[in-house]
């Protein structure tokens, strides 16, 4: 093991030096440079690469451990022994799985009796998924709108556990289980992409989540399951697109003949469907004390059918036209740009009532030109990515080097032309 702020110092060198050791070179530059002259040769990675390299860390722990099978709370300890070590903050302290759980203190509303309309609505939730709830109000506060006023039933929304302001504590307080929702549904995603493709490059992996991770995919599911008539909110607005979005997703299911696509042509749902399916497997999960197998059997059982087969020309095409693939390739291939990253952050917002809200960036050669504001990662990503494509769509590859100070292009046409001087030498040791 080692400390990760030396990772940058040992990776630093010179790509000249990498020669098995004893073997003398015979020719090219660096024929006559001494053994000193070679040290003093360094090649800094960038940021990204660094990231990079951490990140391949952390999966390759994942990989070693998990098998893709039932899960399994030990196989994650090395993963999160691998957190650890490169987050190196004070403020994860876990060294495997269960300290995550023996950290979270479950929050009054959470535990207090639950009313008979709560008592019904898990019941009725129950008949869709086999999952019991020890607490009923963690489902309530899953179904319950930003829009519902906390004191019908002294229940938090969705977006965050506690929202009585008198009575909100540090101890107390926990994230929203939508966001919660949100990345566990992704962890469920990419596992089931991972191990079914493992010859899939990291771009086709991401662009292929894309539709599974979608509001409109998970808009439908809400729908198919009948979950939306339990959504508390208090909006005649919100009411009135619910209705209209449910009679188009279920006149387009009856026309598909059983095709599990039809949900990529209908109209945008409103957010709110798919919010609740992602709150909803916070919820099991929290309520299960972090155990991740009842997500996998949520996703399994209502949303892994959709994607069996992900070379329907419906996914390939949605995924190519989501805007952050569209700036991947915009950014890569277009402009031959290699040193960008979309990166993202949790923020507090001065909006009363609103909290904490996630910030995305698009950085180009270390400097951050595009960003927006969203309830999570996901959707902050796709209005950066949308301002970054309006900016950018149709400028010239000339004029995007001058604004953007990018030098990609002409460095990747050096390194080309070394490594075709390199083959027509031959063998140089």
């Amino acid at each position: 093991m080692f400390d990760p702020r030396t990772v940058k110092s040992r990776l630093m060198s010179s790509s000249r030096t990498w020669y098995p050791e004893g073997m003398k070179l015979l020719r090219g530059k660096g024929v006559n440079k001494s053994e000193d002259d070679w040290l003093k040769l360094t090649h800094n990675l960038g940021d990204k690469s660094i990231a990079d390299v951490c990140e391949a860390f952390i999966g390759a722990a994942f990989q070693e451990h998990y098998k893709g099978g039932r899960w399994n709370a030990a196989d994650w300890d090395e993963t999160v022994k691998a957190v650890r070590l490169f987050a190196n903050s004070p403020d994860h302290e876990m060294s495997k799985w269960s300290d995550y759980y023996a950290a979270y203190q479950k929050p009054k509303y959470q535990i207090a009796d639950a009313t008979a309309a709560m008592l019904d609505m898990a019941c009725k939730i129950e008949a869709k998924h086999p999952y019991h709830f020890k607490y009923p109000r963690l489902l309530r506060s899953a179904f319950a709108h930003p829009s519902y006023p906390y004191i019908y039933e002294n229940i938090p929304n969705y977006q965050r556990y506690v929202h009585d302001p008198y009575k909100e504590t540090k101890s107390n307080t926990g994230c929203s289980l939508e966001f919660l929702g949100d990345s566990l549904l992704d962890m469920a995603f990419i596992t089931h992409l991972y191990y079914k493709y493992p010859d899939k490059d990291p771009q086709w992996l991401t662009e292929h989540k894309t539709p599974m991770v979608s509001n409109k995919f998970l808009g439908a599911v809400c729908v198919k399951l009948g979950w939306h008539v339990h959504i508390k909110q208090n909006t005649a607005i919100l009411t009135s697109q619910i209705r209209d979005y449910v009679s188009e997703a279920q006149e387009a299911e009856r026309e598909a003949g059983g095709a599990v696509d039809y949900w990529v042509t209908i109209s945008e749902p409103p957010k709110c469907l798919a919010d609740v399916i992602e709150a909803y497997a916070a919820a099991i999960f929290v309520d299960a004390e972090f155990d991740f197998s009842v997500v996998q059997d949520f996703f399994n059982m209502h949303l892994k059918p959709f994607f069996e087969d992900m070379t329907l020309d419906a996914y390939e095409n949605f995924a190519s036209n989501h805007p952050t693939t569209r700036l991947s390739r915009l950014l890569s291939i277009n402009f031959g740009c290699n040193d960008w990253r979309m990166g993202a952050l949790e923020t507090e917002t001065l909006i009363p009532g609103k909290g904490k809200a996630v910030a995305a960036m698009i950085m180009i050669h270390g400097k951050v030109h595009f960003y927006s504001l969203g309830q999570s990662g996901r959707y902050a990503r796709v209005r950066a990515s949308h301002a970054a494509l309006e900016k950018l769509d149709g400028l010239p590859p000339f004029e995007f080097r001058r604004r953007y100070g990018c030098d990609c292009a002409e460095h990747g046409d050096e390194v080309a032309k070394e490594e075709q001087m390199k083959e027509a030498m031959g063998p140089n040791i």
